[in-house]
């Protein structure tokens, strides 16, 4: 690895499976000191084990997202820990698949609590840190249910906040020296969609005719485009929507060929 993160401390939510995993070891690799914030204990002694055994700097911290408290003291203590935080990285999400006549009010208010508030929360919390250095970085992982309707309706309501968010924190604290971007994924066959492969074992394959580049994304697309961002070569970028989508929101690639007539 070329070791492009050395020197940075990297916090990062919901990194025990998944995307999370696979930009926690990523970025580990490229030198960075890394933060892990998890719910899961297994999952998250996996992770930081992995990472630690190929001799990287790492602590992991188990956490309920849900609890503000919770958020307001982990951040301090990787602050204590760490010395700094130089990026945030907004990963953890509730992903429910139902549609608005089948979503609880639970499901909702769980949606928009891990996905959303605990974002907003987690960034209240390493702002004055990185204000008073004139020097931070926060990365949400978004969504393209966020960007055109999809599905998993609570879900993709919850992202869009966090879309929205980003561009807050990057328009009123870019003259504090913060940047703030969106990472936009688009299908990552990642263990969010078991229940979906379960009920259908094709699903990836079936959605690949949907995405120009002719495939669903991996976790190693997303950590690809975290370790941009997180990189001093992306200093001139903030507020932005990196999408990682395969194509797929250029246009839907069936109606084209529909509309032309062609099968090409």
């Amino acid at each position: 690895m070329s070791q492009s993160l050395k020197g940075k401390t990297v916090v990062i939510t919901g990194s025990g499976r998944s995307i999370g995993r696979e930009m926690a070891i990523r970025i580990a690799a490229e030198g960075a000191s890394v933060a892990l914030l998890e719910i899961n204990k297994e999952n998250l002694e996996e992770v930081r084990s992995t990472i630690a055994n190929s001799g990287g700097d790492v602590q992991a911290y188990e956490i309920d997202l849900g609890s503000e408290s919770a958020i307001i003291e982990t951040i301090t203590k990787v602050e204590k820990d760490f010395g700094q935080i130089d990026c945030l990285i907004n990963n953890a999400m509730v992903h429910e698949a139902e549609d608005l006549l089948n979503t609880s009010l639970e499901i909702w208010n769980r949606s928009i609590q891990i996905t959303l508030t605990a974002t907003f929360l987690c960034i209240r919390q390493v702002l004055p840190a990185m204000i008073k250095r004139k020097n931070g970085n926060i990365i949400n992982i978004g969504t393209v249910n966020a960007k055109a309707m999809i599905g998993s309706d609570s879900y993709s309501a919850a992202k869009a906040g966090v879309h929205a968010l980003t561009r807050t924190v990057a328009v009123r604290y870019g003259v504090d020296g913060i940047r703030c971007n969106t990472i936009v994924p688009g299908t990552i066959a990642t263990a969010a969609w078991q229940e979906r492969v379960e009920r259908n074992p094709n699903v990836f394959e079936d959605l690949k005719p949907w995405y120009p580049l002719g495939r669903v994304g991996a976790p190693k697309d997303i950590a690809d485009a975290a370790i941009f961002l997180i990189s001093d070569s992306s200093q001139w970028i903030s507020g932005s929507e990196l999408v990682i989508d395969g194509g797929l929101l250029a246009g839907y690639a069936p109606m084209f060929r529909t509309v032309e007539g062609s099968d090409k």
